[in-house]
């Protein structure tokens, strides 16, 4: 009887129920679909659905595990129940939080020697950006992203931690999904145009496409995509099916642009004499505003529609999205379509894992806004003389009896002054882009603890532009018929990598290493047409081309072909999950180093971190800990062709020999980076803290010399700079206390980098990096630092005295152009806050860029001009009020008469020194208003989940010094940091956001 019994209950224990429940989110109380459900101790275990239902068998005493990644696990007893509905919450950082790393690794960030950071896609995407690079501005600790003067489809410029190269990109690599990608130069046939708005590789895509952005910062995060990634990468991790999820999501948002500013005018003296463009004239009461009705309302329009479902076995996501924008000016025009297609499967009893994923993007960019001084509607419309008639310049061409063909109507025509409304009509560029990105990789896991992995890549580049000059645009850009011109571009970029990867625990030893190779393989190819000589008038097709004057206008571009091949490896051990020491070792062969002995070098990286929450017994209120430090070395090749350089042949068919000696001995560039910090959480996670100190050395810089004569050469290129960038990042975060009504989440974010030239090449004492422009200079001297920005300035006696000539003009100090200062802030800060109250949510972010100089050459011509506000309001003082002497007799003056000071200054020695400002700059970067749709209207319908918001970026300046944005820039290029030549107005921008899903 005692047996039977015994049998009995035993048998009844080992009955399984069925238990099931919901999962959601703390945060928005959206349910959660993909949640990983286990039974602890087992090997069982399902994944929530769409509506994040789970159901699973399990003992009636079992424990249940739910996780996901960026939230917090929980282990629930079942305690016989048979239904559970779960809350999970998010957490900044925990010991098991996964993180994606260099070449797609995923690593927990417990065991990271470098400083990371990640924001999710909803981040990137909370208020919709054309290129979505802008809306990282403010959100991470150590970069800084200047946005170009182009208009919509315009580039950015990012920097981490600072500028290292002298005439090498500074950019960061960009990486979809563990792929590198190519970094596209964007390509323009309008040669007219002074800006060079460079290509960042990564404009082109949908940021609702976009599931995280992971920035590696510093060498040692980077080290195993090597030169490509000297100046830190930025990896994006795309969207995918998840399984057990069948849904649609559609998002559509509209914003508006407003400019944010305009020139200040004066309205009170007008032309100089009849004909003249300046306005130093008599008094008038007539004057107009120009200005505001040439802007117009600009808008930006997104939709996507995104499906993604999934099982075990297989997982889709598909998307198209469609962006349509137009600039503040008319006829700037933005249209892309987005193609998208992701497909994950696993076969063999999940041994075997593809991952293929194929984008296609096309482009149209009309008519993008130049800056410059020439061929920009900006300067005629800026400088037109006050008081006269601008009105009956809108009707911008007339007709020539003579030539029966209309013209420009403009009294001005010059390379520099041309009627606006001509400009944006007459003068057309189209540039087209067809980009493919075919993805396909293949992994296999020889054992639970080994996997082997296979890696493609192909992104092609197709550019199409054009250029259309009508008769009547001032010569130099056309000739008597009109000008036309075109580019034929493409730019491909094949990469593949093979990865063998471990990850085995011995007993208190976790051993994680990655063994690898790969291969990147680019090439440029393509022709050039342009012409100012056309048969038919305003008839713009190739065959129209006049060929008599000798010259070929179409020829090929150059073919950039480069290959870089690398063998690397990493390992990561740890010892009872709190002490990691981690090393990379790579080494890379360059066949821009071909014909010299440094086509292969070798740079590694070591690390070491402790969490110390868990080797030690630390006070309940630290719940999280760890420290880390780095050392690496990362390579970085050179341009192409500089090691053997070749003759060419230009458009006449004549040979152009080549005057630069060959650089047989050059040495890549190497960047040695030191990086220290620790991180800390404390009240269980509510409040966080990461700071990190670095230093990095880039050297072994290439720099351009002049060869003395009769070597046969007129310049050669030598080895040498050393370039430090030093500073500090501190992230501090804090969450309210988990409440079910308010939440609360913010975090502020704080760098400061300070770059200094140690050294150029032996012999230099000086490297120019930007050509002149009206006295503008940057140059890097040792001592100085990258950025530095030298002009002109007025002569000043030891007491501090203006000097004053015997015409009464000011005196203009001669000699070496002057230190003005330097265009990088002293340190940025950015502070982005979240609320949410029941089905309500609030976000807004507020960022500044403390210290540093701009200069604005705009308000130095419109000085000379005698246009600006400031030469207005001297003439009604009398002058200009100034601490003085005659130079000749030293008898004190207080002020000059207004036409000679600021033709002096601001027109015929352009004396740059007196249009620095500073570029200080604190905003109210985006806002974002939201409400959800309660689950009580929508029930159990066709739609899951919908959400209205109220979007703004940009809205206000709550302190601005400078006569226009800092953050705007005249180039992408190294060469001209702070400067801004007629540069596009920001704008301000506001509208509306919705996201359903289905």
């Amino acid at each position: 009887m005692l047996a039977i019994m015994l049998f009995t209950t035993s048998a009844f224990a080992q009955q399984s129920i069925t238990v099931t429940g919901k999962v959601t989110s703390l945060s928005d109380n959206s349910t959660m679909p993909a949640v990983s459900v286990t039974v602890k101790g087992t090997n069982t275990g399902v994944t929530t659905n769409a509506e994040g239902i789970f159901t699973i068998k399990c003992q009636p005493n079992s424990i249940l595990v739910f996780s996901f990644i960026g939230f917090k696990s929980q282990e629930i007893p079942v305690a016989a129940k048979t239904k559970l509905d779960v809350v999970l919450s998010e957490t900044a950082n925990s010991l098991n939080e996964v993180v994606v790393t260099a070449l797609g690794i995923e690593s927990k960030s417990s065991r990271l020697s470098y400083s990371t950071q990640e924001l999710s896609g909803k981040e990137v995407s909370k208020v919709p950006q054309t290129n979505f690079m802008n809306n990282l501005s403010g959100k991470v600790a150590g970069v800084a992203i200047t946005k170009s003067a182009s208009g919509v489809g315009g580039s950015v410029k990012v920097l981490i931690r600072g500028n290292k190269s002298a005439q090498g990109n500074n950019q960061p690599l960009y990486v979809i999904n563990g792929i590198p990608m190519v970094n596209i130069v964007q390509s323009s046939t309008n040669q007219s145009f002074n800006s060079t708005d460079g290509g960042d590789g990564i404009s082109n895509l949908n940021p609702d496409d976009i599931e995280s952005v992971s920035v590696l910062k510093g060498a040692s995060a980077a080290a195993l995509y090597g030169s490509q990634a000297a100046n830190g990468a930025i990896l994006i991790t795309t969207k995918k099916g998840k399984a057990g999820t069948t849904k649609v999501d559609f998002s559509s948002s509209l914003t508006l642009d407003k400019v944010a500013y305009k020139p200040e005018l004066q309205n009170s003296y007008g032309q100089t004499v009849a004909g003249s463009q300046e306005s130093w004239g008599p008094k008038i009461d007539n004057a107009k505003d120009n200005i505001s009705n040439f802007f117009r309302t600009g808008n930006t329009w997104l939709n996507t529609l995104a499906f993604s479902s999934g099982t075990e076995k297989m997982q889709t996501y598909v998307s198209y999205a469609n962006t349509k924008a137009g600039g503040v000016i008319e006829g700037n025009e933005l249209l892309r379509h987005n193609f998208n297609v992701r497909q994950t499967a696993r076969f063999f009893d999940n041994k075997l894992s593809i991952d293929a994923n194929i984008n296609i993007v096309t482009q149209k960019v009309n008519n993008p806004s130049g800056s410059g001084f020439q061929n920009t509607p900006l300067y005629g419309l800026y400088t037109f003389p006050r008081g006269l008639d601008f009105d009956q310049y809108k009707q911008y061409e007339v007709f020539d009896p003579i030539r029966n063909v209309n013209t420009q109507n403009w009294p001005f025509i010059s390379s520099s002054n041309q009627n606006p409304y001509w400009m944006i009509n007459r003068a057309l560029t189209e540039n087209k882009r067809t980009r493919t990105l075919f993805n396909l990789g293949a992994k296999y896991n020889i054992t639970d603890w080994l996997n082997f992995q296979l890696r493609g890549n192909m992104d092609r580049t197709a550019d199409f532009n054009t250029s259309k000059y009508y008769l009547g645009t001032a010569p130099g850009y056309s000739g008597l018929n009109g000008a036309f011109g075109v580019t034929d571009m493409a730019t491909t970029q094949y990469y593949g990598d093979a990865l063998l990867s471990m990850n085995k625990t011995f007993n208190k030893i976790n051993i994680n290493a990655v063994l690898g190779s790969s291969i990147t393989d680019s090439k440029v190819q393509g022709i050039i047409a342009n012409s100012t000589f056309l048969s038919i008038p305003n008839y713009f097709a190739i065959q129209n081309f006049d060929i008599k004057n000798g010259i070929n206008p179409v020829y090929s571009i150059s073919e950039q072909h480069q290959q870089l091949q690398a063998a690397f490896g990493s390992m990561n051990v740890t010892y009872n999950d709190w002490l990691s020491f981690s090393a990379t070792g790579r080494n890379d062969w360059s066949s821009n180093l071909s014909f010299t002995p440094n086509g292969s070098y070798f740079y590694p990286s070591f690390g070491l971190s402790a969490l110390l929450n868990q080797a030690f017994s630390l006070p309940k209120a630290i719940s999280y800990a760890k420290l880390r430090g780095s050392y690496a070395i990362v390579g970085n090749t050179v341009p192409l062709y500089v090691t053997n350089p070749q003759n060419t042949i230009n458009n006449r068919g004549e040979i152009i020999f080549n005057t630069t000696a060959p650089f047989t001995d050059l040495k890549p560039e190497k960047s040695k980076s030191l990086e220290f910090g620790g991180e800390f959480r404390f009240l269980e996670d509510q409040i966080s803290l990461d700071i990190t100190l670095y230093k990095t050395n880039t050297i072994n810089q290439f720099f351009s010399i002049s060869v003395p004569p009769g070597t046969g050469y007129s310049e050669r290129f030598i080895n040498g700079g050393d370039i430090q960038n030093k500073g500090i990042e501190i992230i501090a975060g804090y969450s309210l206390p988990e409440k079910k009504s308010f939440k609360w989440s913010t975090t502020v974010n704080f760098t400061a980098n300070r770059n200094v030239v140690k050294k150029l090449a032996t012999d230099i004492n000086q490297f120019i990096l930007s050509n002149d422009l009206n006295n503008y200079f940057s140059i890097l001297k040792v001592g100085g630092s990258y950025g530095d920005i030298y002009g002109r300035v007025l002569d000043y006696d030891g007491q501090g005295r203006l000097l004053v000539n015997d015409d009464g003009t000011p005196q203009v100090k001669s000699g070496e152009p002057s230190l003005l200062g330097n265009s990088n802030p002293k340190f940025q800060l950015g502070w982005n806050n979240n609320f949410n109250y029941k089905n309500f949510s609030l976000s807004f972010l507020f960022d500044g860029s403390f210290g540093g100089k701009v200069m604005s050459l705009t308000e130095q011509i419109l000085d000379g001009m005698g246009v600006s506000k400031a030469t207005g309001d001297a003439r009604d003082n009398g002058g200009v009020n100034v601490n003085g002497v005659m130079a000749s007799t030293g008898e004190a003056v207080t002020k000059l008469d207004a036409d000679k000071y600021y033709h002096t200054v601001g027109g015929i020695a352009h004396v740059t020194g007196e249009y620095v400002y500073s570029a200080t700059v604190v905003r109210l970067r985006e806002v974002s208003l939201g409400y959800n749709l309660p689950k009580t209207v929508i029930k159990n319908g066709f739609v899951k989940n919908a959400r209205l918001s109220l979007i703004g970026r940009n809205l206000a300046y709550l302190y601005r010094k400078a006569p226009f944005d800092p953050e705007t820039t005249f180039s992408t290029g190294n060469g001209y940091s702070g400067l801004e030549i007629f540069s596009l107005p920001a704008t301000r921008s506001f509208g509306l956001s919705l996201n359903v899903t289905f």
